[in-house]
């Protein structure tokens, strides 16, 4: 249990001696920013409702396709101003997250089935999270409480198995391993994060949004601007437990009021969804035009990434000296030996993203997402994690299928997913609740029909002979189902077009 409200004072006080012992050392940033890129064209649709059946339109409502993700250290013309008009500069004291998404998306209004309205600001809504690992260590941070709804809980989703070796024993390689106990694996609860930045659609409302260019008829248009204020900055949920900050809305939680802007960019045709957020109080003083203050465990006045890891070392320190008995203890432990000014080097964090957009009617079982994208990618029927699909990953999934067949009632070849797509399988490659042969076929859906390592007209022809609106797709037609819905369709014709290189590769 948490410290009582009458010796809290005393141990922050002793806290802060041991936090001056462990005088933290300067940080010396190389880089000022990083890109990390995700393929082009890779947005598919991935359910998660129970049955599959509550409806979602992709020819209304864009996928959500992810192309880079841009971090790095900030620093502002005049931070009081304006945060997003500035550079990447070592000597910054803002962290800069920029999550560029192809086409016109939208900030994400409620999915809540209360209070449906996904589309309030737009009809293409962005939603999902960005977890930040900043000391890059799996066991040091994460979700314990909704662990469905993140990278790892759905990442095999997209067709294949991650390839990141330290988290091979904590990847949901099926809804089973959702089984509220941190302490059995898959450790999916263990990302390793410290920070996520969410796009929930319930963390802002109308007055919380100021057109910086617009046309101010409440939707996100394209070309305009927006900055919108809202708790999307939040340090990961399995600290508060132990954490002794207060003044969120509730014990423990960090999740500070945040300035977030979406610009799209007409030239490039992408949508920029842009956080700035304070690295140090010093950071947090300058936003606010007034001195820095010392932390003090409060988000609800200078907050910043280092105060939340001051608060981290702190609880951790404690800890030690009056551990709670819950096994929870475990991703936070190790932050006491940790110097909280090492980590504000955002080129060296680790990043995952899930992202996705929304059902077109409430979900009556709360479900709220359907996702369409993920970074890191995995490779499409890698069942093994090696980065490759091979005939060693082929026989895998034979073998699931020739031991699990009978379990469905029939043998027929096939296994079919109970619950599907709550549940789900790391051997169902194109996702569609069913693992059988179209399973183990290669899966090169990269739109060269005819194999010549090209995609040119004579592969447009083959995507008209594999053109059908019916469920299916035979071999000779697989590289022309770039949307990987087991479909050639009108899904796969923009995808296509932006494949295309001419013959022999030139573009």
């Amino acid at each position: 249990m948490k410290p009582s409200d009458g010796i809290r004072a005393v141990l922050v006080g002793l806290g802060w001696c041991a936090m001056w012992l462990l005088a933290p050392r300067p940080v010396c940033a190389q880089v000022a920013e990083t890109t990390l890129s995700d393929a082009a064209t890779d947005a598919v649709p991935r359910p998660t409702d129970a049955g599959a059946n509550n409806p979602f339109d992709p020819e209304a409502h864009r996928l959500i396709d992810l192309q880079e993700i841009i971090m790095g250290t900030w620093a502002p013309e005049d931070p009081v101003a304006d945060l997003f008009k500035g550079e990447f500069t070592a000597a910054g004291e803002f962290l800069r997250l920029d999550v560029l998404v192809h086409g016109l998306v939208n900030p994400p209004g409620s999915p809540d089935p209360f209070s449906f309205d996904p589309f309030e600001y737009g009809e293409h809504p962005i939603y999902g999270f960005i977890e930040i690992d900043v000391d890059d260590n799996v066991w040091t941070g994460g979700e314990p409480y909704a662990p469905e709804y993140r990278y790892l809980g759905n990442v095999v989703r997209f067709g294949g198995n991650v390839l990141r070796p330290e988290f091979s024993d904590r990847v949901a390689l099926d809804g089973a391993a959702f089984d509220d106990d941190f302490l059995t694996p898959p450790f999916v609860e263990r990302h390793g994060e410290e920070f996520h930045l969410a796009l929930l659609g319930w963390q802002f409302g109308i007055g919380d949004i100021q057109e910086i260019v617009g046309n101010g008829n409440g939707v996100f248009d394209a070309g305009e601007t927006w900055n919108i204020s809202g708790p999307f900055f939040h340090r990961a949920h399995g600290f508060e437990e132990f954490s002794f900050v207060e003044g969120g809305r509730h014990p423990g939680e960090y999740a500070p009021e945040s300035d977030l802007q979406f610009r799209h960019d007409m030239d490039g045709d992408v949508t920029y969804v842009s956080l700035v957020f304070p690295l140090t109080n010093v950071g947090a003083g300058l936003m606010r035009g007034e001195p820095p203050e010392p932390s003090n465990q409060d988000p609800t006045d200078h907050a910043s990434v280092l105060e939340a890891l001051e608060d981290l070392q702190l609880s951790a320190f404690f800890l030690e000296i009056f551990p709670t008995g819950l096994p929870e203890e475990d991703i936070i432990i190790d932050w006491a030996e940790r110097y909280p000014s090492d980590h504000l080097d955002s080129t060296a964090w680790s990043v995952t993203a899930l992202l996705g957009t929304s059902y077109t009617q409430p979900d009556p079982e709360g479900v709220f997402y359907v996702w369409t994208d993920v970074y890191p990618n995995v490779v499409p029927g890698d069942v093994d994690g090696s980065g490759v699909w091979d005939g060693q990953d082929t026989q895998i999934i034979a073998q699931y299928i020739a031991q699990n067949d009978r379990f469905d009632g029939v043998v027929d070849g096939r296994v079919t997913i109970s619950g599907f797509a709550e549940d789900f399988s790391l051997y169902d490659v194109n996702h569609d609740g069913v693992v059988d042969h179209m399973d183990l076929a290669p899966l090169d859906r990269d739109g060269d029909g005819d194999t010549d390592a090209d995609v040119d007209l004579a592969d447009f022809a083959v995507l008209q002979r594999c053109f059908t609106e019916a469920g299916g797709v035979p071999p000779s037609c697989f590289a022309m189902d770039i949307s990987c819905d087991e479909r050639v369709d009108l899904d796969d014709v923009g995808p296509f077009i932006g494949l295309l290189t001419g013959p022999g590769g030139d573009p």
